[in-house]
């Protein structure tokens, strides 16, 4: 048995008992997951790309649409795995993949042999988009304290989910590496783009989010999806994931020519320290928030070293009166998993109760998780520094700290986009594992 066998079947054990407790508590007898359907666009027979619903992805990696799995307290995994006799599109056999024998496994061909297949659905739940056999069988149909209860547990990353994190991280390094070999090459964000997939062996729908490769101004554009054919950029913000087992990872790098103000070098030089710094301060018991609130005064700090803000070392007052946010509109960074924005990052408990609100700081309004940090629940670490023409400019003509900002520095630097810095990090014991550091240092 290979360690990618045994760390998945702990994986499932750890699902099982989570899955005993809810059920028991909300007195199901079953629950019943959904790998979900396509859908079309409006008015179109075209479907988007499909992507696994993340609660039947958690318990199997089986890739497509329309498997069904069901599990009952004592009993192994029920996985009904669809797989038609279809010319028209592919779907791939299921062959002996180190997950399967976790499962007792039926194959059909028909979406409705699927659920003649699941037995008695007597008290159960299900979860997923693909909600018309459900109906049809009179079951209870995502059951919001059953998602909450699973959300909580989906935030502890077993051993094999680590795992695949890290693969996803080895895998998307290769595609960071071509990536700057390629912009300091004068390729443009479509060369830069395609480099990055090429590294990979892989194609833009393989990817767990819509890339950004930035050159230049674009780099402010928080989520730039566009892939410009000019060649020969200053500055390239490239933000790029990979996925492994349906796991993803979440990266960004920013680099820079000599071509570049030398003020934006050390911008980027100690946005760069500020991030590994951040880094290192991960492990369990911290307080998400906290964190984000150090980030916002390293950020101050750094602005004043480097002339943009003229505050005399009151960080305080530039993280609550929001001067920071200007240059860090977005929060630290978010839980990461099977979906790149794992959710639950604002739940309180496995009852689904919301934690308690942000603090009134303008600062804090955009934070995905403001939780505290337990063992192996995997978060981003993404500090930025962006030069955004509105943002500045409505603090310029409104902010009553409007004088505090050196104006004919940031037309020097607003040439240059931006900064993010981003790895993906998990709380392991005292400390923490990077686990993107340690194959893109």
């Amino acid at each position: 048995m290979s360690n990618l066998d045994t760390l998945f079947k702990e994986h499932i054990q750890i699902r099982m008992r989570c899955a005993d407790k809810a059920l028991e508590a909300l007195n199901y007898r079953s629950l019943i997951l959904g790998a979900g359907e396509p859908f079309g666009y409006f008015a179109d027979d075209n479907y988007a790309p499909f992507k696994t619903n993340p609660h039947f992805a958690h318990w199997c990696p089986a890739a497509g649409p329309h498997h069904v799995l069901k599990y009952e307290i004592g009993k192994k995994p029920l996985l009904i795995y669809y797989s038609p006799d279809d010319f028209w599109h592919l779907h791939e056999r299921l062959d002996n993949p180190f997950w399967a024998s976790n499962f007792d496994i039926i194959e059909v061909g028909t979406k409705e042999k699927i659920w003649e297949s699941l037995g008695d659905l007597t008290y159960s739940v299900f979860l997923g988009n693909e909600t018309k056999y459900a109906c049809a069988k009179n079951i209870k149909i995502n059951c919001e304290l059953m998602e909450a209860r699973l959300n909580w547990h989906r935030r502890f990353k077993s051993d094999y989910e680590i795992h695949c994190l890290s693969e996803a991280n080895r895998i998307a390094a290769k595609g960071h590496l071509a990536a700057k070999e390629a912009f300091y090459n004068g390729e443009s964000e479509y060369e830069i783009h395609m480099s990055y997939l090429k590294a990979m062996q892989c194609v833009d729908t393989d990817l767990p989010y819509t890339g950004i490769v930035a050159l230049d101004k674009n780099g402010a554009i928080l989520h730039y999806h566009g892939r410009d054919k000019k060649r020969n950029g200053n500055v390239l913000l490239i933000d790029s994931g990979a996925t492994y087992n349906n796991y993803a990872s979440d990266i960004t790098r920013t680099y820079a020519t000599n071509n570049c103000d030398p003020v934006f070098i050390e911008l980027l030089a100690q946005t760069e320290k500020l991030q590994k710094e951040l880094c290192q301060a991960v492990k369990p018991g911290l307080y998400y928030p906290s964190l984000h609130e150090t980030c916002h005064l390293k950020i101050a700090e750094i602005l004043e070293n480097v002339g943009i803000l003229k505050i005399s070392g009151d960080y305080q007052t530039a993280l609550k009166d929001g001067i920071t946010k200007v240059f860090l509109p977005h929060g630290l960074g978010h839980m990461l998993g099977i979906q790149v924005h794992d959710i639950g990052g604002k739940q309180l408990d496995e009852q689904g109760n919301p934690a308690p609100l942000n603090p009134s700081n303008i600062s804090y309004r955009s934070l995905r998780f403001v939780g505290t940090l337990d063992q192996s629940v995997v978060v981003t670490i993404e500090p930025g520094i962006y030069f955004i023409q509105s943002l500045l400019s409505q603090f310029k003509e409104t902010n009553k700290h409007s004088d505090k900002i050196n104006w004919s520095l940031i037309e020097r630097l607003m040439p240059f986009g931006g900064i993010r810095i981003e790895d993906d990090v998990a709380p392991m014991g005292h400390a923490n594992r990077n686990l993107t550091r340690e194959y893109l240092p």
